[in-house]
């Protein structure tokens, strides 16, 4: 298989997936909801001086962000197994390795849609503008994103053919992720309170740790749906 028809097949299984999505809305609506829900209950029973706004908003955020986000990251792979055609798809003629970014992908345009939600609903419950540098808040949230959403991709094929998966994806995920999410937090302290020595120095660690997750699911994923 040549580079440009490995690439239309990975289109294909994106356009697949958010094509379903939008026929029959099931994960998107009660992720953005959820994510309405932790931002409101986050902010508002968190009481801080206005002062100290800029320290602690940047943390609530990606807080919500990732709790909701786990939601779409474990439907990932249920909807080919609950309709009993996840086995024809790895009959495809098309490597694992291009499944697995294919999900990732589909994922990583989920939370970040979630993030544009939940960027505005922050800065209007806070009071703190998180796009005061939009460009390194953009860069902050691309690599957190990819990171939070290739591992949790992984994960995710690790326990969708289990029958007792409820909240398993969470217990296995959040320890995996809690780097991105310590990252993620410390580089948007930084950039709020104007330090863009320490928040480049967090957004490289966060690079890394997406290449890291990318890379190895790529490499891994062939064992998984093997098992």
């Amino acid at each position: 298989m040549t580079a440009a028809d490995t690439l239309r097949t990975w289109w294909w299984l994106v356009h697949k997936d958010l094509l379903r999505e939008l026929r029959a809305p099931r994960v998107w609506p009660a992720m953005l909801l959820l994510s309405l829900v932790l931002a409101m209950v986050i902010e508002l029973q968190i009481e801080l001086p206005r002062q100290q706004h800029p320290e602690y908003v940047g943390g609530m955020f990606w807080l919500a962000a990732f709790f909701a986000g786990t939601m779409a990251l474990d439907r990932s792979f249920s909807g080919e197994h609950e309709q009993g055609c996840w086995q024809g798809l790895l009959l495809y003629p098309v490597g694992p390795g291009t499944v697995f970014l294919a999900k990732l992908t589909a994922n990583f345009l989920a939370v970040c849609t979630l993030g544009a939600v939940l960027v505005p609903t922050f800065m209007l419950l806070s009071g703190i503008s998180l796009l005061t540098r939009p460009g390194p808040f953009l860069v902050t949230a691309v690599v957190a994103n990819l990171g939070f959403a290739a591992a949790g991709t992984l994960v995710s094929a690790l326990t969708s053919g289990l029958a007792q998966r409820n909240g398993l994806l969470v217990l296995l995920l959040l320890p995996l992720v809690l780097p991105v999410v310590l990252g993620a937090v410390q580089a948007t302290r930084f950039l709020l309170v104007g330090q863009l020595d320490g928040w480049w120095r967090w957004t490289q660690l966060l690079a890394c740790f997406a290449a890291v997750f990318v890379t190895l699911g790529t490499l891994v994923f062939a064992y998984i749906v093997e098992e």
